[in-house]
């Protein structure tokens, strides 16, 4: 991770970063980059508003910090996945659906959050993120699809990287389907109104598997 955080926040306990952190994702995905407020996420957390500044200097740099640490994590869910040589690209896909619906539910406030990264117009801010972060996902996701490729699944007449940035599209589209109320009333719109209910999940992954097998794989004999 970037330098973000002092080193009197890295020397913490880990429950009590942990308790920080929390309250800051939750704050940040409530109210937004510009709206958060440091006295909230300080009473959340438990401690002095001091005590934020003493840890990440500014207000900006706790939110880089959190965005970093959100999408660390939900990285690496996926790169478990991708990184798999037991399962196949079909079985790579539906995992990866099967993953965006879970942590889509799971882990709702790191969703919002990135959400509210995304769409933030600091672009000043925005650029202080290292591309990394958006770099994971892509060079995996890429990867996989040409390795398909070589391999016979995929679809030989593909462009393998726009190929994997419209599953990324689809992917991304349905996490914040299931976490921003916006993508949430579209997602309703197209469907019904419990469509996002857990009684739906399997349907949801299923169809979604089957649409992007469809786009991207080899058609089975």
């Amino acid at each position: 991770m970037n330098n973000f955080a002092n080193e009197s926040f890295k020397r913490l306990n880990p429950e009590k970063q942990e308790r920080i952190l929390k309250a800051a994702i939750a704050e940040f995905a409530d109210r937004g980059y510009e709206l958060a407020n440091t006295n909230h996420i300080a009473k959340r957390a438990k401690i002095s508003v001091g005590s934020i500044f003493h840890y990440f200097n500014t207000k900006e740099n706790l939110f880089l910090y959190i965005v970093q640490y959100g999408s660390a994590l939900i990285e690496t869910h996926a790169g478990k996945v991708v990184d798999d040589e037991t399962l196949s690209i079909a079985q790579k896909i539906e995992a990866l659906v099967r993953l965006v619906v879970r942590t889509s539910r799971e882990e709702i406030t790191l969703i919002r959050l990135y959400h509210e990264m995304s769409s933030i117009g600091n672009q000043e801010l925005i650029s202080k993120l290292p591309r990394s972060m958006e770099q994971f996902t892509s060079e995996r996701y890429i990867k996989m699809l040409e390795e398909g490729q070589r391999s016979g699944e995929v679809k030989p007449e593909l462009n393998a990287r726009l190929a994997a940035f419209s599953m990324d599209n689809i992917l991304l589209s349905l996490q914040f389907a299931y976490a921003c109320d916006y993508y949430r009333i579209r997602f309703q719109m197209y469907n019904n109104p419990e469509i996002d209910q857990e009684e739906y999940d399997e349907q949801v992954i299923s169809e979604t598997f089957q649409f992007l097998k469809g786009a991207l794989l080899v058609a089975e004999d």
